[in-house]
């Protein structure tokens, strides 16, 4: 439906937009319905008038991906996965047809769009071989490749699901594979890779965490969670966590991120905002924040 979220967006001056997956609700594999789906997206009026002025990029979640907590054996997922290459303008989709993660540099950030849909339970883990992957072994290997290779201030790990335990029935969560969690997290500390912030959506609720993953990364990993854009929360996945710092039930929220690297060290802002423009919560952090060496 039309939501004045889409012009507020606009009027933050945003430079650029992440949408991180359910965008649209499809449901379906079927490659007509799939299409039909993406144009009625686009072509909501304060929508289209947006994205027709400011660059975007996506992932996608379960429900544009195939089903509500849909996982890389869903049968159809190559049309899933057709219909997202036609409606969204990343530079690239996965590898070899496979997958749609991708990554781009926008001033001081890089952002590195994961898929936690098409490789998810294809094959045993890189991290663990008795356990079923989330992220699969190709884009294991192409996501250390481009944290060794980023020279940004600030490196964020988006996708559509949250980096921890939605504490339901579902499976669709970092907490279920928190093996290669907690082998990525080893993974950055022993490779010294700084500025790291986490990003999830999902869960109808908009929440803040700050983990104390000092011991393995060198430094807190903050988790950021925005959601939703539409008018339906969900309360109670707005879940208990010793790492919860800030949480809002709030609907049409979106984040906005700030980084500034003329000043020394290099701030990074998030803001949560919702559609009339008012601030839900927010945090400042800099790059000494989010070093090991500081």
């Amino acid at each position: 439906k039309p939501s004045t979220i889409w012009n507020r967006i606009k009027q933050e001056d945003a430079d650029g937009v992440v949408l991180l997956g359910d965008t649209p609700y499809i449901d379906v594999t079927d490659l007509a319905r799939v299409r039909d789906a993406y144009r009625r997206f686009s072509s909501v009026a304060p929508l289209a008038e947006t994205f027709r002025s400011i660059p975007f990029w996506g992932t996608w979640d379960d429900h544009d991906f195939g089903r509500n907590d849909s996982d890389g054996t869903l049968p159809g997922k190559e049309y899933s996965r057709r219909g997202f290459v036609n409606y969204r303008p990343n530079r690239s989709f996965g590898q070899n047809d496979q997958g749609i993660y991708t990554q781009f540099r926008y001033g001081p950030v890089e952002v590195f769009l994961l898929d936690t849909r098409w490789f998810s339970r294809t094959e045993p883990s890189w991290a663990n071989p008795d356990k079923p992957t989330l992220l699969g072994k190709t884009q294991w290997e192409w996501l250390q490749a481009g944290l060794l290779n980023s020279e940004a201030s600030f490196k964020i790990l988006a996708c559509g699901m949250i980096w921890d335990d939605k504490k339901n029935s579902e499976s669709d969560d970092w907490g279920s594979y928190r093996y290669e969690r907690e082998a990525l997290q080893g993974w950055l500390g022993d490779n010294n890779i700084e500025g790291v912030v986490l990003m999830g959506g999902d869960i109808h609720v908009s929440r803040l965490l700050k983990y104390d993953t000092t011991a393995t990364v060198g430094y807190p990993l903050y988790q950021f969670i925005s959601s939703p854009m539409h008018g339906s929360v969900i309360p109670s996945l707005n879940v208990p966590h010793p790492a919860l710092v800030h949480s809002a039930e709030e609907p049409y929220v979106f984040l906005k991120l700030t980084a500034d690297s003329t000043q020394n060290p290099a701030t990074l802002t998030a803001v949560w905002v919702n559609k009339e423009g008012e601030t839900v919560f927010d945090i400042h952090l800099n790059q000494d924040q989010l070093s090991a060496s500081k």
